[in-house]
């Protein structure tokens, strides 16, 4: 779902990753294969060339849905990498690497000191769950 878990700004509108503004509406440019978006801000009114009013406009970058190019480097990882607009990449980009990392540790690919490096990143993150479900269960 794209934006849909964007915060919300003081307006209601939703706040944009890049600059932390609220926007008014997204723009997608479809360009080759590819889908970009653009965080729209409204910044009131100017005066045209020819003396009408038009709406005065700032787009922000957010990127495309899917970094083709660079996840194909990534692709040992299981991971694709997705553009700011993609609501749930942090659950997405986890699950992946625990899904790499059952395989490797499955398929003896892993040696001692990595895979105490990777026990103790789990740990933190394992900290970090219990502090996410304190956070939920707090906030109904």
């Amino acid at each position: 779902m794209e934006g849909g878990g964007q915060p919300q700004g003081s307006r209601g509108l939703p706040v944009c990753p890049r600059c932390g503004q609220p926007y008014h509406y997204l723009e997608r440019r479809r360009i080759g294969n590819n889908v970009y978006y653009y965080a729209v801000h409204y910044e009131g009114y100017e005066r045209g060339p020819d003396g009408r009013a038009r709406p005065r406009l700032r787009r922000c970058y957010l990127g495309p849905n899917l970094y083709i190019e660079v996840s194909k480097t990534h692709s040992d990882l299981g991971l694709t990498l997705k553009g700011l607009i993609e609501d749930g990449r942090e659950r997405d980009y986890i699950n992946a690497l625990a899904e790499a990392i059952e395989a490797r540790l499955r398929d003896g690919r892993l040696g001692r000191g990595e895979a105490l490096e990777l026990a103790r990143s789990l740990d933190r993150l394992a900290e970090l769950a219990r502090r996410l479900r304190e956070f939920a269960s707090s906030h109904p």
